[in-house]
């Protein structure tokens, strides 16, 4: 057997590639010990030759018996429900995503040929992500955003390709459907409809920690709880400060989890009715409507990468100059309903 190394920066490479051995070694003991001695909240890098696998433990991995001895809590009704949560949030979770500066480079070209109207915010996140890597992560981590522009500008498209474009796994929540907070920060156990929250269940499933996390319209949210904040942004605070998010109390679970690896991006259309505490923590990108001419010129691109009739490019254009088409949302429902239709003349 080679020499091949745990360590918590960039490891060493074996001699030699001989592919078998390493998806041997994959399968090994090896691996699997190495899992185990993973620090909760230090990342440990995997170094093999071809083949590197940041990760770390967001939680601790204890029993139910063991968390309760902890806690002192006694039975409670969704104890099978909470004992899969800790179960599945102490398992050793991946950390995904470009992991040098130049995959950051080539993701953040990917992100505006697609969305060239975001040059700003995209820009604001390869920068981010590019002092992360110089940092030593060997993961996508960019600071907490906040975009800000008109409805129809396409915020909710470009997060979906950003998740696409980066492989990492997206938890999308649209604040504006929300009574309370407990769809992000979880309730407390002890309450009759306590609930754990979606972004703490999507963590349980997910293999990485560094999921993307979207606060869709979070201007719009409406705390109707008995403490409901006039702005309820002021209570994510804590989420977004990486010293807090390490050691984040879950209320539902009553367990200590590791939050700092989340990448937070929230979308609005007015960014004064956050808190200042919460923008303070967040780069935030105002963005103005999009301009005729970039409405065009994504429509050009959208329909060569649809495959749809090149005469569309030119109907199109004249109805953006008329004033018809004035925001991407409306040119993608155009544009998806090209698509349907050119789907049902090819099938009859």
């Amino acid at each position: 057997m080679k020499n091949w190394k745990m360590t918590s920066g960039p490891g060493l490479e074996p001699d030699g590639d001989d592919d078998e051995e390493l998806q041997e070694l994959l399968r090994s003991d090896f691996v699997f010990e190495a899992e185990d001695r993973a620090g909760l909240g230090k990342p440990r890098l995997l170094a093999l030759k071809g083949y590197d696998r940041p990760f770390v433990r967001i939680a601790p991995a204890i029993t139910m018996d063991e968390h309760n001895a902890r806690r002192g809590a006694g039975d409670r009704r969704d104890r099978h429900a909470v004992q899969r949560l800790i179960e599945r949030l102490g398992e050793v979770k991946d950390l995904t995503g470009p992991a040098t500066s130049d995959a950051v480079d080539e993701f953040a070209a990917k992100l505006f040929d697609q969305a060239p109207n975001f040059s700003q915010a995209i820009e604001a996140i390869r920068q981010s992500a590019q002092v992360n890597i110089r940092r030593g992560a060997r993961w996508l981590q960019i600071r907490p955003l906040v975009i800000e522009s008109s409805p129809g500008a396409g915020k909710t498209r470009l997060v979906h390709l950003l998740a696409e474009a980066s492989g990492l796994q997206m938890v999308y929540l649209d604040c504006a459907a929300m009574t309370n907070m407990s769809p992000i920060i979880s309730q407390d156990g002890t309450w009759s409809s306590a609930r754990q929250s979606d972004i703490m269940q999507a963590l349980a499933s997910s293999a990485s920690a560094n999921v993307i996390v979207v606060l869709d319209e979070l201007d719009k949210i409406r705390d109707m709880s008995r403490h409901g904040s006039p702005k309820p942004s002021e209570a994510l605070v804590g989420l977004l400060e990486k010293r807090s998010a390490a050691a984040h109390m879950d209320n539902y679970l009553q367990l200590a989890v590791d939050l700092s690896f989340i990448n937070w991006i929230v979308l609005v259309n007015d960014a004064t009715r956050l808190s200042q505490p919460f923008l303070d923590r967040c780069q935030v990108i105002r963005m103005g409507p999009p301009r005729p001419e970039e409405i065009a010129a994504i429509a050009a691109r959208e329909i060569e990468r649809r495959g749809l009739e090149p005469e569309l490019v030119a109907i199109i254009t004249k109805s953006v100059r008329q004033g018809k088409i004035t925001s991407l949302r409306t040119l993608h429902k155009l544009l998806d309903a090209a698509a349907a239709a050119s789907a049902r003349s090819i099938l009859n």
